[in-house]
């Protein structure tokens, strides 16, 4: 049965198109769904101390000082920003009031969650929260028990994330693994692909690991290997990684393209030979969980070269259904791909089975199911 959930986000970000699929499919399934931003947007979260329903105001003074309290001496960061976001929580309380939500739930373990631990405590409802990659990986294990200690339920994207919780301290039977679905039946399976043609996408930042797609892609060059690289996407990275493509004498073979829209992205994915996800881990921790461009490509049927510094082997298998490599690593990145793009039988076998793959995990009509799950077992009242 459902039932009026707030969203809360900071912002709804191009690259996050898994949230939108879910909105979307929550819509779908008749789930009267409420957006809130805290930036961006077309109407973000008013700054309104004064729009905290009157009969509400003191439970929320109370529940900001309890919120602050935690953080104030161990992260006097994390208190600053809570409290610049007050207003916001006090407008996020009246929304949620005026449109009888139910639940809350956040997006990522930041100043989202805090800020649904305030207006949850205010209201007395249950709030959730869904982590995903750097979020978890980059926070410390003190840090993420006090933001989630109050979380009726939490969803993770990865079994790594699951992990991390566990290990943080959050109850384990809190803590549910959900993976991010894609529209199968929209990502038509084909294995006539062309030859030659390497495709990477994604923020040009330091765990996406381009830079050892560049050197790669200069090993493969010497070694006298027909290829083209495309690299969609946008970041910090830009401007390093073109000086590296000049200094490799790659301007010929390796393009950036800039950020692309998910329909040119799926364009690009089908036109490619191989997708490469070089991704690592960064000396803070930061690493992805299973990129969303990976699980597109096994869908399509694009074969794909990808590193075990992500949670991507939680469900690719080396040689069955993709390539597995060490990170940073350029030689093992270029002998994937050249292995890759020298056989064509072996890129439609990989192909078959990554669709297998994709239908097993990640198909968002099976995923959806278990959020609404996740919510209904979260506005459930605790057995005595």
């Amino acid at each position: 049965m459902s039932f009026p959930v707030t969203y809360l986000l900071d912002q709804l970000a191009p690259s996050e198109t898994f949230i939108r699929r879910e909105l979307e499919q929550l819509r779908r399934r008749n789930w009267p769904v409420f957006t809130r931003l805290l930036k961006g947007g077309i109407g973000p979260l008013k700054h309104s101390l004064k729009s905290c329903p009157e009969g509400f105001r003191l439970r929320f003074i109370k529940a900001a000082c309890w919120r602050v309290s935690e953080e104030i001496l161990r992260s006097p960061i994390t208190a600053l920003r809570i409290l610049k976001r007050l207003p916001q929580a006090a407008y996020l309380a009246k929304k949620t009031v005026d449109t009888e939500s139910q639940l809350i739930h956040a997006h990522f373990a930041g100043i989202t969650a805090d800020l649904a631990a305030i207006v949850a405590r205010t209201l007395g409802l249950p709030w959730t929260c869904s982590v995903h990659a750097h979020d978890v990986f980059m926070a410390s294990p003190a840090s993420l028990a006090r933001r989630l200690h109050t979380a009726k339920r939490i969803t993770a994207c990865s079994q790594r994330a699951v992990q991390k919780l566990i290990d943080s301290g959050v109850p384990a039977e809190r803590v549910v693994l959900i993976r991010h679905g894609l529209p199968i039946n929209d990502f038509a399976f084909d294995i006539i692909q062309p030859d030659e043609v390497i495709f990477a996408a994604g923020r040009l930042e330091p765990k996406k690991g381009i830079d050892t797609l560049v050197r790669a892609c200069a090993v493969l060059q010497t070694r006298k290997v027909p290829f083209t690289c495309v690299i969609a996407g946008s970041g910090s990275q830009m401007k390093a990684l073109k000086k590296l493509t000049e200094k490799l004498e790659l301007e010929n073979s390796v393009y950036f393209i800039g950020w692309q829209s998910q329909e040119e992205t799926r364009s690009h994915l089908m036109d490619a030979s191989v997708l490469a996800v070089p991704s690592r881990c960064t000396l803070h921790g930061d690493s992805d969980g299973i990129p969303n461009i990976l699980v597109e490509a096994l869908a399509l049927g694009t074969p794909v070269v990808t590193t075990t510094a992500s949670a991507a082997n939680e469900v690719v298998v080396d040689s069955v259904n993709g390539l597995l490599v060490q990170p940073d690593n350029p030689e093992l990145l270029a002998n994937a791909l050249a292995s890759l793009l020298a056989s064509k039988e072996l890129r439609i076998r990989l192909a078959r089975s990554g669709r297998l793959t994709a239908e097993q995990f990640f198909d968002s009509s099976k995923n959806i199911q278990q959020l609404e799950t996740f919510f209904t077992q979260a506005v459930e009242p605790a057995a005595p």
